[in-house]
């Protein structure tokens, strides 16, 4: 096939304007002609009347570098129109792996694998290069930009230890930032949530981000922070950037917790001011009101010192468990958080625990909240995953308009079949996009659907200096989305996650069709993405 010709769509650009009917001529991976072209001799025609055609929706925030070894087609990610991910998020990155401590950073990465069926093929890679050429390797049908996690940096120099990083321990994290930077990583992310990443002081964060951003690589933080200290870790994050100079992007933004769903335009606040001053900083959000991550996270941070292994003898030890209890109610993630909105999502081992509350397991089993997940943790060896229902819609109705913020799933690339459908997971990774278009632009009218587009597509690669994709125009990258604006729609539901989106016939990846009449076409055209 030596090109494909889309005819007759409704254009929305990529630029915020206003669509327009034209057809599109793409050769090879790129778009040659965006107007009319009656007689553009094509390999392949695809009649896109009554249908928006838009450029490939760029994924802000995404775990999909541990899905992509063992599902290389990302099915859940590319049949919701999203051609671009920027993975390695939250701190936490499938490379670099230290040679003296291997084992424990992988024991202690693979707590985020347990929505996952499958090991990933860990003895495939030790440096970063080395999991990006393995990526090449086995090919993909996303592109990637990857950035290197201060968690995964930090365990491989310190193990999960607390405690101030040495002078010749900081110099050797730096090193390993360099070389990351040198071998394909766009910048650094931080996770300051989990252990170890957030056992980081700000100087720290500040000494690491600084070789980054001399390299001109970017910050992305999962702030320290969403709930209670949600105004501390946003200026947190913004003196970080101010310091080193570097790009800033706050992860998933979001006020957790219904005593702090007004601090979120005070954060959005200080987000306007940041950029006011002439400081890069942007946001991004997925659009649901619940959140998901590891159960173990309502932990104290000081009980999870250390990894896997010690964080089990402390929930076997008696005495440890009141304190942990007496510590996760004065605060922390834990703190005034309700039973009844923590859902647990995945938890191999117990399967009958997935679809159900925490109050509602608490109860049944006779047990306070902290009783049982001190349980469930210790029996489930940590494998345990959650959704939390702690964000406001009226928030995120303001939030999605907000003019620095852009779009992500925060979620992986899974297959609607066979053995991912033992475990639930957080919908995101299914209908986070399709969303957006579907409730805030079809049935708030929050957003005309060129804002939409713009957010998703021009404006995300705006933010990351992509010359070559995020428009429809001659020159740039042939990704491009075609979908029906009125029944574009996200399937997925927490009861029932596994669904692909609606409404989006076709999905093009550098100039070749991923999905095509609604089906994966199992192509794997996707690349790493260079930034220089």
């Amino acid at each position: 096939m030596s090109g494909m010709i889309i005819k007759n769509g409704l254009v929305a650009d990529g630029t915020g304007a206003p669509p327009y009917e034209a057809d599109i001529v793409l050769e090879g991976n790129a778009i040659i002609h965006v107007g009319r072209a009656e007689t553009a001799k094509s390999g392949m025609t695809i009649d896109a009347r009554g249908y928006v055609v838009a450029p490939g929706f760029i994924d802000m925030h995404c775990h999909a570098d541990f899905s992509l070894p063992i599902v290389p087609s990302a099915d859940s990610l590319v049949h919701q129109g999203i051609t671009t991910a920027v993975v390695g998020q939250c701190g936490l990155s499938p490379a670099p792996l230290p040679r003296s401590n291997r084992e424990d950073v992988i024991a202690g990465l693979s707590g985020i694998l347990s929505e996952l069926e499958g090991e990933l093929p860990w003895p495939e890679w030790s440096s970063f290069a080395d999991y990006l050429s393995f990526l090449n390797h086995i090919g993909i049908s996303i592109n990637v930009i990857p950035l290197v996690g201060q968690g995964t940096l930090r365990a491989g120099v310190m193990g999960f230890r607390a405690g101030r990083a040495g002078s010749g321990q900081m110099k050797d994290m730096q090193q390993e930032a360099v070389n990351a930077l040198e071998q394909g990583a766009w910048g650094l992310s931080t996770g300051l949530i989990y252990p170890p990443g957030s056992y980081a002081s700000t100087d720290e964060l500040q000494e690491l981000t600084q070789v980054v951003a001399d390299r001109g690589g970017f910050y992305f933080s999962h702030i320290r922070g969403e709930s209670e200290t949600l105004l501390d870790a946003v200026a947190e994050a913004v003196l970080i950037g101010k310091e080193t100079g570097a790009p800033v992007q706050i992860s998933h933004f979001k006020a957790a917790g219904k005593q702090n769903w007004g601090k979120s335009k005070e954060a959005l606040a200080l987000i306007d001011r940041a950029r006011s001053q002439g400081l890069d900083v942007c946001t991004d959000m997925y659009p649901y009101t619940a959140g998901s991550t590891s159960l173990v996270t309502f932990l104290p941070e000081w009980a999870q010192d250390g990894g896997r292994e010690p964080v089990l003898r402390r929930l076997s030890d008696p005495a440890l468990r009141v304190k942990m209890s007496e510590d996760m109610t004065k605060g922390g993630f834990a703190k005034s958080v309700e039973w009844d909105t923590v859902l647990i999502t995945g938890c191999p081992g117990r399967t009958e625990y997935q679809g159900r509350f925490v109050s509602a397991l608490a109860k049944e089993a006779n047990q306070t909240p902290h009783e049982w997940i001190f349980d469930a943790l210790f029996e489930g060896g940590l494998q345990i995953h959650m959704a939390v229902f702690a964000m406001s819609e009226e928030n995120r109705r303001h939030e999605v308009v907000h003019p620095a913020m852009t779009f992500c799933t925060d979620g992986m690339g899974f297959a609607a079949s066979g053995a991912f459908m033992k475990s639930l997971t957080h919908p995101r990774s299914y209908g986070a996009f399709p969303r957006i278009l579907s409730h805030y632009v079809r049935e708030k009218g929050i957003l005309s659907l060129e804002q939409a587009v713009h957010k998703m597509t021009g404006l995300a690669a705006r933010r990351l200096n992509l010359k070559d994709r995020g428009l429809i125009k001659p020159g740039f990258a042939a990704d491009l989305v075609i979908f029906d604006p009125d029944k574009v729609r996200d399937a997925a539901t927490y009861e029932n996650p596994h669904q692909y989106a609606e409404g989006i016939p076709e999905v093009i990846v550098n100039g070749r069709s991923i999905i095509h009449e609604g089906l994966h076409t199992g192509l794997r055209p996707g690349l790493v993405l260079s930034r220089k």
